[in-house]
């Protein structure tokens, strides 16, 4: 016969409640102190700066209010993610400035005021929670007790002690009772009470920390410029593909029609020997012009890219580096990544290569391919490919705009990659990018 598993008992959620009224109160009971800080520092502050806007002195300090705003307000998500409300961080406006643009780049940013509208709205909500938070507190605790410690007191001492002023109403009644009912109604209403309050200063902060909309707003600009900036590298190698097959194999096949010209009539004139020469040589360009096709060719979309995947890719591209090249990798031959990334990650690792065989003397160079994946798994379930070409060249080297390695940033760029470069004159070049993969 068997025996039916015994349930488990049901876990009592009173000490989660009694430990998040007590965090609430802890929360509600300091926030008149920052508030009351944040309060003064800032009305001075701004009242200060604005006074001396014509002295342009105030620039700079209501820019610095401004900061010291933030400095309140980041206190106050911390705050409030502790409590299990976290707010996202705020997405200030880009300066790229100095001195009196800077700022002004500060004083015209919203995000910024919204801090500093926070930081003055803030004082009058924090007082009016303090003190309901105290009332209730006290009157759950002095109502709930009071039936043990009066008594003890001398007489005549308590002719004016108790919470509720129901005495005067009810007389007859003994303070103790009056006072122990009006305990347990706010011991019964203290965690609604705290909620409340804890909820009224999250909407505040929703409303004017929070910053969703601003979030959403950077990222339509983030998805704006990487379009931009992918259509751009686009556009150059396009005119950098067009460059070379002007230059390239159509040179070579306008010199092959020139030597069948002159073949055909080398043979129209019974010249035979000379005629072979010159079909020996017409050969010989399209051999070239062949091998340069192909070039291209691997350029636009290597079929070893395609078949095989990145690692392939890499390893055929090392191979034929003109610099003496290892690879570096710990993703296996053969896992295949998304083709955005592997495009971009092989494209890089190209340029990055084709640089330094035209331009930093190196003798030797080292690519490597890493993938930050899945713990314990780095071949699957990937963040972050990682591709990072180093030379022992001359160094130097710069991300200049229309240079090859500022095409690397934007190829980068148009799937969310980022590029960095170290080159110290005589010490080498390291280029590293960072391609986020889902």
């Amino acid at each position: 016969m068997t025996s039916s598993p015994v349930a488990a008992p049901a876990t009592t959620p009173a000490p989660s409640v009694l430990r998040d009224s007590l965090a609430q109160s802890w929360y509600l009971l300091t926030s008149l102190p920052l508030a009351l800080a944040s309060f003064t520092v800032l009305v001075s502050g701004l009242s200060l700066s604005a006074g001396l806007l014509v002295l342009v002195a105030g620039l700079p300090l209501g820019a610095a209010t401004l900061d010291v705003a933030g400095w309140f307000a980041a206190a106050e998500r911390r705050r409030l993610a502790a409590l299990g409300r976290p707010m996202s961080r705020p997405v200030y406006r880009p300066s790229h400035r100095t001195g009196i643009g800077a700022y002004l780049d500060r004083l015209r940013d919203p995000a910024r005021w919204a801090e500093a509208a926070h930081g003055l709205v803030h004082m009058p909500l924090a007082l009016l929670t303090w003190s309901l938070t105290c009332i209730w507190w006290s009157g759950a605790v002095i109502g709930l007790t009071s039936w043990i410690w009066m008594p003890l007191l001398p007489d005549g001492s308590d002719a004016n002690i108790g919470i509720t002023g129901l005495d005067l109403v009810f007389p007859d009644v003994p303070k103790t009772v009056l006072d122990l009912v009006a305990g347990l109604i706010f011991a019964a209403t203290l965690i609604p009470v705290l909620r409340g309050c804890t909820a009224a200063h999250t909407a505040l902060a929703e409303a004017l920390l929070s910053s969703d909309s601003a979030l959403l707003r950077a990222q339509v600009e983030h998805l704006s410029t990487s379009r931009a900036q992918a259509v751009h590298a686009e556009a150059q190698s396009m005119r950098r593909l067009e460059r070379d097959l002007h230059d390239g194999p159509q040179q070579r096949l306008i010199r092959l029609g020139m030597d069948l010209s002159t073949a055909e009539r080398r043979l129209s004139a019974d010249d035979v020997d000379e005629a072979r020469v010159v079909i020996a040589e017409a050969r010989r360009q399209t051999d070239e012009a062949l091998a340069e096709l192909r070039a291209l060719g691997r350029g636009i979309a290597p079929p070893v890219l395609a078949d095989r995947g990145l690692v392939a890719a890499l390893v055929a591209a090392a191979a034929t580096c003109t610099v003496p090249t290892a690879l570096h990798t710990d993703l296996p031959e053969g896992h295949r990544l998304p083709p955005a990334v592997e495009n971009a990650a092989y494209f890089v690792a190209c340029e990055a290569l084709a640089n330094v065989a035209k331009h930093a003397q190196a003798t030797r160079a080292d690519v490597t391919l890493l993938v930050e994946g899945a713990p314990g798994d780095p071949g699957t379930g990937a963040r972050v490919v990682e591709v990072t070409v180093t030379d022992d060249g001359r160094g130097g080297a710069q991300l200049l705009p229309g240079h090859g390695l500022a095409g690397l940033r934007d190829r980068a760029a148009g799937v969310d990659g980022t590029v960095e470069l170290v080159s110290t004159a005589g010490q080498g070049t390291m280029v590293r990018v960072r391609i986020p993969c889902a």
